[in-house]
C-alpha cells in the first residue's frame, strides 16, 4: 500500500519543489503587439477638434485624402466653435450632418448625400435662425480620397455655400478652401456681382 502511494505522491513533490525553483532557462512570454493605430480620444496630441468628433484629421502638409492638399489655399483657426459651423463630419463608414447620417453602403448613392446635407441645411436654418452660408468638412485622415473627393462635389452641388475643411498644420488647426476658383466654377453657377464704380 505505501509503495502506491509513494508512487503519487512522488511527481507531486517534484512539481511542488519545481514551483520555488527549478534550474535551468525560464519560459518567455511573446512580446506584447501594440496596436499602431490612430491617437485616441484621449491623447494629449489630439486637437480639440478631433476630440470632440472622434477622428484624427489629415495634415495639411502630407495628407492623402485631399488631392493635392498642400496646394490648397488655407488659414489658420486660433479658435473653432463647433456649434457655431455647420460641420458635416465624414469617416470610411459614414457622413453625419446634425442628426442627419449616411452609413456604409449608402455612401455610395450620391442622392442620399445630397438628400441629408440638403436637409440638415435646413435643420440648422431652423434652430439658428439663418442660412448656412458655408459648410465645414471634417474628414477622418483615413478616408479614401475618392469618397471626399465625391462628398466635396456633393457639397459644392448642394446649396450656395463656400465649402470648406478642417485639416491640421503641425499641432495647428487650419482650414482649407474647397470652393473653386471663380474662373474655374461651372457655367450655370450664379454670377458674383462686381462693384462699380461711384
Amino acid at each position: 500500500m505505501r509503495l502506491v502511494s509513494l508512487r503519487f505522491v512522488a511527481p507531486l513533490l517534484a512539481l511542488s519543489a519545481c514551483a520555488k525553483g527549478c534550474e535551468g532557462p525560464s519560459p518567455e512570454l511573446p512580446p506584447a503587439v501594440t496596436d499602431a493605430g490612430p491617437p485616441r480620444a484621449d491623447d494629449p496630441n489630439r486637437l480639440p477638434v478631433e476630440r470632440a468628433l472622434d477622428l484624427q484629421l489629415a495634415d495639411r502638409r502630407g495628407g492623402t485624402n485631399f488631392a493635392a492638399i498642400q496646394m490648397l489655399p488655407y488659414r489658420r483657426l486660433p479658435a473653432f466653435e463647433l456649434d457655431k459651423n455647420f460641420v458635416v463630419r465624414l469617416d470610411e463608414h459614414a457622413l453625419r450632418a446634425l442628426e442627419r447620417e449616411v452609413r456604409d453602403e449608402r455612401l455610395d448613392n450620391d442622392d442620399a448625400i445630397l438628400t441629408a446635407l440638403r436637409m440638415a441645411a435646413q435643420d440648422y436654418r431652423e434652430r439658428a435662425g439663418l442660412e448656412p452660408n458655408r459648410l465645414v468638412l471634417a474628414v477622418d485622415a483615413r478616408v479614401p480620397a475618392d469618397l471626399t473627393a465625391r462628398v466635396r462635389r456633393l457639397a459644392l452641388k448642394a446649396a450656395q455655400w463656400r465649402v470648406v475643411a478642417l485639416a491640421r498644420d503641425g499641432d495647428q488647426l487650419v482650414e482649407l478652401s474647397l470652393t473653386p476658383p471663380i474662373d474655374r466654377r461651372p457655367a450655370d453657377a450664379p454670377a458674383v456681382p462686381t462693384p462699380t464704380a461711384p
